[in-house]
């Protein structure tokens, strides 16, 4: 099983491990069910799609929580611990997130959203901030989803599930999930099929919401997926011609939505099976620093 030196390691060398997850005969299943988990606990924003795209906004909440959770102390001397804009400025900064300046305006749609609160401190120079239970309900939700399809196949899931709740559990499990991104790791890493979706707004759970296609499910309109996950039509509509000049998809029906390609099906199954990876190191990790 992956250990944290191989997200730093080419594709090639995780290979064996997504292929022997993907064998497993309850996989498939599994990775519909957190398919549709994924797309159920999306939660689209007009106001945060023009400040940043998803993986970027998902990276900034997570260093959001990581930096609010950790040990006090931990942070650099002259900027305390805990979460403030300069200390987020700095880890946007490192993993080549955003500018700061993106930083700041991300942080202030979180406020107007009720993700983040500004929080009185010990030094009032400091301007503390803490993520909501709002934003913490939202990981949540999404954690819950892809530990629950886990379970069936996974010790890891069952084991996550009963310490989702456990306030000692998630420092060591929020950092644990930040580590491939602080390694460099991305998802063309390993799913560089996905392209055309990875870095667009709503582009990864559009092409989830068609992953039940495949199986005689009627394509979802275009109307649909832009009010679904807070994008317009043509922003959808784009999305799905750059997944059918690839192969990925197909439109019966120009005016119409989309059906999922087997190879479309084949990236997801991959996508699913990194993220159940990345899950199992994060419990694995969490429950050696808490038992």
């Amino acid at each position: 099983m992956l250990d944290t030196a191989t997200w730093r390691a080419p594709a090639a060398e995780r290979r064996p491990d997504l292929e022997a997850l993907r064998a497993h005969p309850g996989f498939p299943q599994a990775a519909r069910q957190a398919a549709a988990g994924i797309v159920e606990t999306y939660r689209g924003s007009a106001i945060m799609n023009r400040l940043l795209n998803d993986r970027g906004r998902f990276i900034l909440s997570m260093l959001a929580l990581a930096l609010h959770l950790e040990s006090p102390g931990k942070g650099n001397a002259g900027a305390g611990s805990g979460l403030s804009a300069g200390r987020l400025k700095a880890e946007a900064a490192a993993l080549k997130v955003c500018s700061p300046g993106r930083v700041v305006a991300v942080l202030g749609a979180f406020r107007l959203l009720g993700l983040v609160e500004s929080v009185p401190g010990p030094d009032r120079r400091l301007k503390r901030l803490a993520p909501t239970d709002r934003l913490l309900g939202m990981h949540r939700a999404r954690w819950r989803h892809l530990l629950a399809a886990m379970a069936p196949i996974m010790p890891e899931g069952e084991a996550g599930l009963a310490r989702l709740g456990d306030p000692a559990f998630l420092p060591p499990y929020v950092d644990a999930l930040l580590q491939p991104f602080r390694d460099g790791w991305r998802l063309l890493d390993d799913v560089p099929e996905l392209a055309p979706f990875a870095d667009r707004d709503a582009g990864i759970v559009i092409a989830l919401s068609l992953m039940e296609t495949e199986f005689d499910r009627p394509a979802l309109p275009i109307t649909h997926l832009a009010g679904r996950f807070g994008v317009s039509r043509s922003h959808v509509l784009d999305l799905l011609r750059a997944g059918e000049e690839t192969g990925l998809l197909r439109r019966p029906d120009p005016r119409g939505g989309a059906l999922a390609e087997p190879a479309l099906v084949e990236a997801l199954n991959d996508f699913v099976a990194v993220a159940f990876l990345m899950q199992a190191q994060a419990v694995r990790r969490a429950c050696a620093a808490h038992g």
